[in-house]
């Protein structure tokens, strides 16, 4: 019975081991276990998060579309407002009996609104920056449909001149030596 006894001790105490040994070789599955677990959960998060910036995203996207509509439809009714407001009266004022110095104010005003107004010269001068400001003022002008002789008595210079920034224009423009008309070119530009 002793020998029964002893080795049902022994029985128990290898058992014990065994459990101490299973015990230990499980602890580091339950902590993979855990780990994935931890990152299935930050995996969801950070798909919520992902979510949210794509939904950011696009209301910025439409946001910005929005300001640039804005923006266009703001440029068109000042350049609209000003044809109907203010350029009949700068065209009755230029009919009426000016001295030479007031038709030069008068010509410097409409060019500078010209200038200021266009979204044309803005377009022109971002796409073609090597155009020099004059060149810009002459392009826009060609544009309206302005003569070389209107243009240079406008600008208060020779004909000469406007045909020398016309020949840059065109240069810059890379239509230089083609039958392309320059006020047709222009007015394709958008």
């Amino acid at each position: 019975m002793k020998d029964k006894a002893k080795v049902k001790e022994q029985l128990i105490a290898k058992l014990s081991e065994l459990c101490k040994c299973v015990t230990q070789l499980q602890a580091p599955e339950t902590e993979r276990n855990q780990a994935e677990e931890m990152l299935r959960e930050k995996e969801k998060e950070l798909e919520l998060k992902t979510r949210k910036l794509e939904e950011v995203n696009t209301a910025l996207k439409v946001l910005l579309k929005r300001r640039d509509e804005d923006k266009t439809e703001l440029e068109e009714k000042v350049l609209s407002n000003l044809k109907e407001l203010i350029v009949p009266y700068l065209e009755k004022l230029k009919k009426s009996g000016l001295d030479t110095r007031q038709k030069a104010y008068l010509r410097i005003l409409q060019s500078n609104l010209n200038d200021i107004i266009s979204p044309f010269s803005h377009r022109l001068s971002s796409k073609y920056l090597n155009l020099t400001p004059a060149e810009i003022q002459i392009a826009n002008l060609v544009r309206h449909g302005s003569s070389i002789k209107e243009i240079a008595k406008m600008l208060n210079v020779s004909t000469r001149t406007i045909e020398f920034h016309r020949g840059n224009i065109r240069k810059k423009l890379s239509i230089k030596n083609k039958k392309a008309n320059l006020r047709s070119h222009l007015l394709s530009i958008n």
